[in-house]
């Protein structure tokens, strides 16, 4: 009985199933579609999120520097050779034969000394000669004022005619014309042999010895040169395309390899008026400063001569800024970091004002502060709000 009566429903189930096959095959496929939508919008949202993710992480990287107060600087480098202000040729005013010199190059001379002399022999001698002549000269003419006035007693008296008397006074303006001549002698043979040293001119350096002892030299003949000490000048020469940088009384700090550790601070003096032709250069001598001698002419210097200088100033990089229009409005890109997220940040397209440009930056006059970071290097385009990846640089 029980065996028939499952014989029946079993027969009543496989009827159901075959009655309803159809829709449970199509709710099975509905529920598989169903499920493959799911399990796809999930994965498209997970690889939206990673690209979104991966967008603000590492699409834009910058460089930045922070905004500081510094005083900045722009420089023109220069290199030329130091030359006395005044360079003397030393000459003797006489002919003669050289002697000695009483100093050797590079020593320095106080002035009146005696540089080199030439033989005195020859001088001494006329000199003593001169001397001793007028002498003889000048007790004839006591002895013949003398005479004079015994002879006026004499014709006062009527002893001797006014011819006489005539005939001595002629004596003896004959014999004071003589003195007069020898005393001129006397000077001249006196100033010749003291010509016989060669004087320094100032105080200064021997700087180059040219004839040496033992030679006979004339008044035309340069011995030595001679550089007056104190101020020296630093002559350059500049490129003519540079020269309207450069102005008189611009600051300038020169170097010597003589003296490595030491700096010489000097003004600009000089601006020649000529181009030379052959190397398209200006002469401009910078005045240096040389009370303790140091500096002497010939000697090699590099320097930087001060164009500009801004202080306790705000100043950026030139190719940061962004110029619209005209360049009448013009952008700084600012970046704000982002306190949670390390080394990422905001970009800030600001508005500011500009100064004077120093060499690679512009004066900052309004438009930033303190402490501020601004971009100085992008890997791609910047824009307001624009979330980059950064790195700070040094200035």
């Amino acid at each position: 009985m029980r065996i028939e009566e499952a014989k029946i429903k079993l027969e009543k189930y496989l009827e159901f199933l075959k009655t309803y096959k159809r829709y449970f095959i199509i709710a099975g496929v509905i529920l598989l579609v169903l499920i493959i939508l799911i399990v796809s919008l999930i994965f498209l949202k997970t690889i939206k999120a990673k690209k979104t993710e991966k967008k603000e992480v590492s699409e834009v990287k910058v460089k930045v520097e922070k905004i500081k107060k510094k005083d900045y600087t722009q420089q023109y480098s220069v290199m030329g050779t130091i030359k006395g202000v005044v360079e003397n040729d030393l000459r003797f005013e006489i002919e003669g034969v050289l002697v000695k010199y009483h100093f050797k190059e590079g020593d320095k001379v106080k002035k009146g000394e005696p540089i080199a002399s030439l033989d005195k022999k020859d001088a001494l001698s006329k000199l003593e000669y001169v001397r001793n002549k007028y002498k003889s000269e000048q007790a004839s003419y006591q002895s013949a004022l003398q005479r004079l006035k015994v002879y006026e007693d004499l014709y006062n008296l009527k002893a001797i005619s006014e011819a006489k008397l005539v005939e001595v006074k002629y004596e003896v303006e004959s014999i004071k014309q003589r003195v007069n001549s020898i005393a001129n002698e006397s000077e001249l043979a006196e100033l010749n042999y003291k010509k016989t040293d060669l004087l320094a001119p100032s105080d200064g350096v021997l700087a180059e010895i040219i004839i040496h002892p033992g030679e006979f030299v004339t008044p035309h003949d340069i011995v030595a040169k001679y550089v007056t000490l104190g101020d020296v000048n630093f002559e350059v020469e500049v490129p003519e395309k540079d020269i309207n940088f450069i102005s008189i009384g611009m600051q300038a700090e020169i170097q010597c390899d003589a003296y490595p550790d030491k700096k010489f601070i000097g003004t600009v003096a000089e601006i020649s008026p000529i181009v030379k032709e052959k190397t398209r250069t200006v002469v401009v001598r910078i005045r240096l400063p040389n009370d303790e001698g140091l500096l002497r002419s010939g000697m090699f210097a590099k320097g930087q001569i001060l164009l500009k200088e801004m202080k306790d100033s705000f100043a950026v990089l030139k190719d940061s800024v962004i110029s619209l229009g005209e360049g009448q409005t013009k952008l700084l890109p600012i970046l704000k970091p982002l306190p949670d997220k390390p080394n990422m940040g905001v970009v800030e397209l600001r508005q500011i004002t500009t100064g004077e440009e120093v060499d690679k930056y512009v004066i900052v006059t309004d438009g930033v502060y303190e402490g501020e970071y601004y971009v100085t290097e992008t890997s791609g385009e910047l824009y307001d709000g624009l979330v980059v990846e950064y790195l700070e640089t040094m200035q």
